[in-house]
């Protein structure tokens, strides 16, 4: 299915950051995405990216590690939205998870540089990233609970995507704007202490923008917010969201590709059962017509 979905080895430019789980030097050269540090009893790094194309279609690629209590599980899984159409979804377990400078092996999903590839049952895809802007470490940490943090970076704020995806049955050329960011996390999931996290992006135009505000158990507010290059407060935030589909919604816990199995009703509980809802829509920025992805997570 997959044939014809060549991997390009490309370079990605950006600027230089450290922090606690994980380490990217960008100073005129490849991101770093060598896995983070292992941290007993819980450790989760996650990759996401995604495609947005004029016409509201949406690619979601996730490239997750997860160990907890001595259980070890990477996967790869990938969903693709078209309006009007039933979703099609793929997930693979992957083999290893080993990174360096500008590259990431998962065995179902690369990242080479600017492109990243994924291979799985139900869908696969090669995606050329061409990032407009430089990374931006904006939760360095975004949370931290004592020795432990929630670390999250946008590793492509904004990029111009063209590819291919298949799935059994059928293909689609893709030219969108894309996103990646990086989570990497030890906070022990029964004592997170978020009660909600809204995340989203615009893409319009020249324009583009991405902020994240956290409800804290302790009644605070975290938050913050990256447009056309420059970490802003999440107030200032440009752009306005139009009428909104749902994409997801479940328990975390029940996502399609986690397969957790016997697990799943453990971790539900040990997590607080947090529950998703994932919408996709069109908006503006400065008069500019763009589209947009949004979610909110909130924790039981």
């Amino acid at each position: 299915m997959a044939e014809g979905l060549r991997r390009k080895e490309d370079s990605l430019t950006a600027l230089e950051f450290t922090r606690g789980g994980i380490d990217v030097p960008v100073a005129g050269g490849l991101v770093d995405l060598q896995p983070g540090r292992r941290h007993w009893p819980f450790t989760l790094e996650k990759w996401y990216a995604d495609v947005l194309l004029p016409d509201g279609t949406v690619i979601l690629v996730y490239l997750v590690q997860l160990r907890a209590l001595g259980f070890s599980r990477a996967l790869v899984t990938a969903e693709l939205f078209r309006p009007g159409y039933p979703a099609i979804r793929g997930d693979a377990p992957a083999p290893r998870v080993e990174g360096g400078e500008g590259w990431l092996d998962l065995g179902a999903a690369r990242i080479d540089g600017e492109v990243l590839s994924f291979e799985t049952p139900g869908l696969a895809g090669r995606l050329k990233y061409s990032a407009r802007y430089p990374p931006a470490a904006l939760g360095a940490p975004f949370v931290a609970q004592r020795q432990r943090t929630l670390e999250w970076t946008v590793e492509v704020p904004d990029a111009d995507v063209e590819g291919e995806v298949a799935w059994p049955g059928g293909r689609l050329p893709i030219r969108g704007r894309g996103y990646r960011d990086r989570v990497w996390l030890d906070v022990l999931p029964w004592r997170m202490p978020l009660r909600e996290l809204a995340w989203g992006r615009i893409a319009a135009g020249p324009h583009a923008t991405t902020w994240t505000v956290a409800r804290l158990a302790g009644g605070g507010v975290r938050s913050v917010a990256w447009a056309d290059g420059r970490i802003i407060q999440a107030e200032e935030r440009p752009g306005t969201l139009g009428e909104s589909r749902v994409l997801v919604e479940s328990a975390v816990a029940d996502l399609p590709g986690l397969n957790l199995g016997a697990l799943r009703p453990v971790l539900r509980r040990l997590a607080l059962d947090p529950r998703e809802v994932k919408w996709a829509c069109p908006a503006t920025i400065g008069g500019h017509a763009g589209v947009a992805i949004h979610e909110r997570v909130r924790w039981s």
